[in-house]
């Protein structure tokens, strides 16, 4: 018979989850979770955008369900809201009219505790996120460090055994960020709060390294846990020792071989011989970041150091590698282990005017086989221009596993500037640009 602490306080078993679209479609966003929270445990979900970070987190707080699979509190099926769990969001979402202690305060409303009690728990939080002295302010009067204290201490008054972090911090400048992860730690640490389970959802490597024990890689398309990392380096953890640097380079090579593997992709018979015969879509980036990257990358001698680049070009490192893994799908640089590389077509495409560059372009992404697939759904067309919503069922009957509205973005910004297509807003119509005059 299990012991107590031998049952997770929350665990997921083959969870997946789809969501239907506007357009009717269904997106999938995960696939096939497996995932326990222990007492003690400090647990990182870490991946880029659309991994399925943020629906793990709100299908164990029971705010969504699952469309498949189990969701277990103590071991027991999770019906509604998980009452074990309390949220720290991104957003501060304050009330502006109420003050610091009634912020907090308000946690406490569906529960039914005396006044006394209540205090008694406000001033407790109060004191662990030190915001005393800041009871009768109102949220104008604060910055957003301290914002975000009230939203810690407005979790941490529920006296909750889980407390959840949704990417709490990435609306802070980096000091006061930095100060944040290491008090929450202190606290949960110190066996002052009734937290006995941390979950921190972030898409930043730094933050997953000094936060937490174990760190669960989530891969995309759809959503997953690739990989867990045990991170046993002692707490509080130093940001400048080799230890950390090490498991921070681990983590980035894992992160980066999720992304942009190093396996090499079949060519498409196509002059430009692009990289890809799947159908794939550029991530959702914009195409002068693209170009700005490629830019970077030449200043650097046509070579550069994936972190390196991330750096220099002021991005966090999930949105760089959304960047490279776009230019390495036209074909515009190589990525052979942790480097990036100018390839022939990218130096020619760097050292190019803007008559060049939209050239190359035009046929690098036209080389893609789902810009290829709608250009030929287009001609089947007398006009060579077909509603949006057809492309889009089209583009979900293809991509499952892809949300339709962005790759529907990529093809309309990225179509126009390499003038493969053409779109009109009014009429909500995508055309061939075949050179015609559009009204």
């Amino acid at each position: 018979q299990d012991t107590i602490i031998d049952v997770p306080l929350i665990e997921l078993r083959s969870v997946s989850k789809k969501f239907q679209l506007e357009s009717g479609a269904e997106l999938k966003v995960l696939e096939g979770v497996n995932l326990a929270l222990r007492d003690g445990d400090v647990v990182a979900l870490l991946g880029p955008s659309g991994s399925g970070k943020s629906t793990c987190l709100r299908i164990m707080s029971g705010l969504i369900e699952p469309t498949s699979g189990e969701v277990l509190s103590r071991g027991k099926p999770l019906r509604g809201i998980n009452e074990n769990v309390a949220l720290v969001f991104q957003s501060f979402a304050l009330f502006p009219w109420e003050t610091v202690y009634e912020n907090i305060a308000l946690a406490l409303k569906p529960v039914e505790l005396g006044p006394s009690e209540v205090k008694e728990r406000v001033k407790r939080a109060i004191d662990l996120v030190g915001l005393e002295g800041f009871e009768e302010a109102y949220p104008r009067e604060l910055s957003g460090g301290m914002k975000q204290r009230v939203g810690v201490a407005r979790a941490l008054v529920m006296e909750r055994p889980v407390l959840f972090l949704d990417e709490p911090f990435s609306a802070l400048d980096v000091l006061t960020a930095d100060t944040l992860r290491t008090e929450i730690i202190k606290i949960f640490q110190s066996g002052q709060t009734p937290a006995r389970s941390l979950l921190i959802v972030t898409h930043n490597i730094r933050e997953a390294v000094v936060m937490a024990k174990r760190i669960l890689v989530m891969g995309v398309n759809p959503g997953h846990v690739r990989d867990e990392i045990l991170n046993d380096l002692s707490y509080p953890r130093d940001e400048d020792s080799v230890p950390f640097g090490r498991m921070v380079s681990r983590v980035h090579a894992l992160i980066t071989e999720t992304m942009i593997p190093d396996a090499p992709k079949p060519e498409t018979v196509v002059r430009t011989a692009v990289k890809e015969s799947a159908l794939q879509i550029l991530p959702d980036v914009q195409i002068s970041e693209v170009i700005g990257l490629l830019e970077s990358i030449q200043h650097e001698g046509g070579m550069t150091d994936i972190f390196d680049l991330s750096q220099a070009i002021g991005k966090d490192f999930g949105q760089t590698l959304y960047l490279v893994k776009a230019a390495e799908l036209l074909n515009l640089v190589d990525t052979p282990k942790q480097t990036v590389i100018l390839t022939e077509f990218g130096k020619r495409f760097v050292e190019g005017d803007m008559n060049i560059r939209k050239g190359m372009l035009h046929d690098l992404f036209g080389g893609l086989r789902i810009v290829q697939q709608v250009g030929e759904l287009l001609k089947q067309s007398e006009t060579l221009r077909l509603p949006v919503e057809v492309i889009e069922q089209k583009v979900a009957e293809w991509l499952p596993n892809e949300n339709p509205q962005s790759v529907l973005n990529v093809l309309i910004s990225w179509g126009r500037f390499s003038e493969v297509f053409g779109y009109n807003d009014d009429a909500k119509e995508l055309y061939l640009d075949v050179g015609q005059e559009t009204l």
